[in-house]
């Protein structure tokens, strides 16, 4: 096994994450980790060269700063997925690899089990890639594809939609109304494209692969996207394994909870009040600093509402 994901303002939490993986997946006969980290502005690589001081099997790469020739956000992480796919499917020392897991490196995956993983080899379809699911909603829609739960990108949907109905029904239309709950024991479900934080692959199936992160018009797109479209020209399938919980819910679908619920109308009466005001930019402006002093730091995040 090997376990790869790109990091960046990691310092904070990378030991731990390194920590839960090593515990989680102590059962397979070897396990090591390739993590690429790009822009930081904290201590990151300093926290990253005592792991591998530190962790048998640890290894990094960081790719300083990318954002000036990058600016795209998933272009970047683009870059820094491929960093790995290329050292995996040509550095000697990955020649023993079997499995490839690519995590998000972000305590996304704070409620992950060994039995959980362990269920990927308990199934019986025939499978090079698995991904995760959260025992709430699914929330990853950025990154699935299937021809009837989620056949475009969301967030492209979601713009246009935008302009005929409101910003409101449009999340809901594109977005909410696909974040369901998947029951845990349900059959795997087949994608073109899916990943919700974790996934297993094969590594003959992983290493034919390529992360892009922008399309032929230069807008962003969510890099799995391209990456499973490679593995599945080649013949590999992908499925969503139900059994493979990796969190009760994400901040993504913390809404869905009571108090998130709660919280989500209060935000979307204080939005309509703001966009009745014409001061909608100033109101974001003050939530987004409000949130970087709570959180203590900023982070990039998809599917934010503009």
């Amino acid at each position: 096994m090997v376990v790869v994901g790109p990091v960046r303002n990691c310092s904070a939490t990378i030991a731990a994450e390194v920590a839960r993986f090593r515990s989680v997946l102590s059962g397979f006969a070897s396990l090591s980790f390739l993590v690429v980290e790009s822009d930081s502005t904290d201590d990151s690589v300093q926290q990253l060269r005592q792991l591998a001081a530190q962790v048998p099997g640890f290894a990094f790469e960081s790719m300083g700063v990318l954002r000036d020739r990058h600016p795209i956000r998933c272009d970047r992480i683009a870059v820094c997925r491929n960093v790995y796919v290329e050292r995996l499917a040509s550095d000697p020392r990955y020649r023993h690899i079997d499995y490839v897991m690519g995590a998000d490196l972000d305590n996304v995956n704070h409620q992950l089990s060994a039995e959980a993983v362990l269920s990927c080899w308990r199934s019986d379809v025939d499978w090079s890639g698995m991904t995760a699911n959260q025992r709430l909603a699914y929330y990853d829609i950025w990154a699935l594809r299937h021809p009837v739960w989620a056949p475009v990108d969301c967030w492209a949907a979601y713009r246009e939609m935008a302009a005929v109905v409101g910003h409101r029904q449009a999340i809901e239309m594109c977005v909410a109304s696909k974040q369901v709950r998947v029951p845990v024991d349900a059959a795997p479900i087949e994608v073109e494209s899916a990943f919700g934080g974790f996934a297993v692959y094969r590594r003959e199936a992983f290493v034919t692969g390529r992360y892009v992160g922008v399309d032929a018009n230069g807008g962003e797109v969510n890099e799995h996207i391209g990456f499973h479209a490679d593995l599945r020209a080649r013949g590999h399938r992908l499925y969503i394994n139900p059994a493979m919980i990796n969190a009760d819910f994400t901040e993504h679908t913390y809404y869905k909870t009571p108090l998130g619920h709660l919280r989500k109308e209060l935000m979307w009466r204080v939005r309509e009040t703001a966009d009745s005001l014409h001061c909608r930019e100033q109101l974001e402006a003050a939530i987004d600093a409000v949130k970087k002093m709570l959180a203590g730091s900023s982070m990039e995040r998809p599917g934010k509402l503009r």
